[in-house]
């Protein structure tokens, strides 16, 4: 009792002093506040694990999901035999071998004009009309107008249609206007036509080479044409671009990769969340020591029910998960076999998919476990949640209790400290006049 005399009443024989009312008080503490106390420790614990086994459930969770996702079972992938061509697919590509053989590749129109000593000066030029792919623009050419504003002029008035450059190639008059068509093939081929003022400069647009062309190639066969060396719309999920003239073989697969990888990492989790579980609910007998959550019974239903899950889902054609790589060992944990379902994968991924998505995607195996996992560790009334409410409102009571026991103490304690320094008063005053008395019958005896 901080702050008090080492004896509780003036010229007292200190037979009653703050240490005996410390012990007292250490005597109680031990009776009412430490089992308190240790309640609350054990409840940390146990919101702890809980913490924990939420944790795993939402990794496991994601794995889950992804593994209830369509998408992942119509991945496509593809190999060429050479660069001659490149491909991309999507989930929606065909499985298939194809043979492409391309013959030309499709152009674009170039027209350049004749050469300038300088790019910046006004040229007096006469404006023109153009047309590409259906389209005509008039361009209207200023007295004032140098070869780069003429430039600017084509790129910002044609629709994107006709991307104009100036080009140095060096001589008395180095600069010349180049014209390039956006797109290629025939159709997109550009035409110039000047207006035809005597008293105006003539660019001299011409062609560069050739004229556009389509491009031209094979698929297994049939023969295709194309204004462009992108082809977007020739099979459904693919788009297929020409890079170079020639022959390649082209093979478009499902890619069962992801599948594999996914399924490895969920197997992972699952044994991880299994094993997080059976520490914490075991019991040792040998040491007689348990896990925190020994005595829940919710959370040790957790595996029963997913164990029931795997083991009870039952393909159309009467096939288990062991059937698909997936081994339930001794204790609920799983055993994957990549192997196992590489071969299910390459034999039939349409089955693979409705045993672990269903075909109303909700009657998987993992569609069931989605639910499942919902259920138990993120909806209000699931087993996770229930428990985790039940331990906040019995902390708050610990909070409670321990605060009301505390007050309790202190307050007999500071009545107990007031009694036994008015005790203590009483005892030294008896025992003063106990040492009078004393005194006093010897005195009278030494008279004698």
């Amino acid at each position: 009792m901080a702050g008090a005399l080492s004896t509780l009443g003036l010229g007292s024989s200190g037979v009653l002093t703050n240490d005996i009312l410390d012990q007292l008080k250490e005597a109680d503490k031990s009776a009412t506040i430490n089992p308190i106390e240790r309640n609350q420790e054990k409840l940390i614990l146990k919101q702890q694990a809980i913490t924990d086994i939420k944790s795993v459930f939402s990794e496991l969770t994601t794995l889950s999901t992804s593994l209830t996702d369509i998408a992942l079972y119509q991945n496509k992938s593809n190999t060429l035999s050479n660069d001659n061509v490149s491909i991309s697919v999507t989930d929606k590509a065909v499985a298939q071998d194809l043979d492409i053989n391309v013959t030309k590749l499709a152009t674009r129109d170039i027209h350049t004009s004749t050469g300038f000593g300088t790019k910046d000066s006004a040229l007096n030029a006469d404006s023109f009309n153009l047309t590409i792919g259906g389209n005509s623009f008039d361009i209207s050419i200023a007295s004032t107008d140098s070869l780069d504003d003429i430039m600017k002029n084509i790129n910002e008035n044609t629709d994107g249609k006709v991307t104009a450059s100036i080009l140095n190639v060096g001589g008395d008059t180095p600069f010349q206007l180049v014209l390039k068509g956006t797109e290629t093939g025939t159709s997109n081929e550009i035409v110039t036509t000047p207006v035809g003022d005597a008293a105006k400069t003539d660019l001299g647009i011409a062609r560069l080479g050739n004229a556009p062309i389509d491009a031209e190639l094979t698929v297994d066969g049939i023969a295709i044409t194309s204004t462009s060396n992108t082809l977007d719309e020739l099979l459904e999920g693919a788009t297929i671009t020409l890079e170079k003239i020639g022959q390649t073989n082209v093979s478009v697969t499902r890619d069962n990769e992801q599948i594999i990888e996914k399924m490895g990492e969920f197997v992972e989790k699952y044994n991880s969340l299994f094993s997080t579980i059976s520490n914490l609910t075991k019991y040792d007998s040998a040491s007689k020591s348990a896990g925190v959550l020994q005595d829940s019974r919710e959370v040790k239903s957790i595996t029963s029910t997913l164990t029931n899950i795997i083991s009870t889902t039952l393909s159309d054609a009467g096939k288990s998960i062991e059937d698909f790589g997936i081994t339930i060992e001794r204790g609920g944990t799983l055993l994957f076999s990549e192997d196992t379902l590489k071969e299910q994968l390459k034999d039939d991924t349409n089955a693979v998919q409705n045993f672990f998505v269903g075909e109303d995607a909700t009657s998987g195996v993992f569609s069931q476990l989605d639910s499942a996992f919902f259920d138990i560790s993120t909806s209000s009334s699931g087993t996770l949640k229930s428990l985790q409410s039940t331990y906040d409102e019995k902390d708050k009571s610990l909070a409670e209790s321990l605060e009301k026991a505390q007050s309790r103490l202190d307050s007999k304690y500071a009545i107990m400290q007031k009694q036994f320094a008015a005790y203590d008063a009483v005892i030294g005053r008896l025992s003063s006049s106990s040492d009078m008395l004393t005194s006093m019958i010897e005195a009278q005896y030494i008279q004698k």
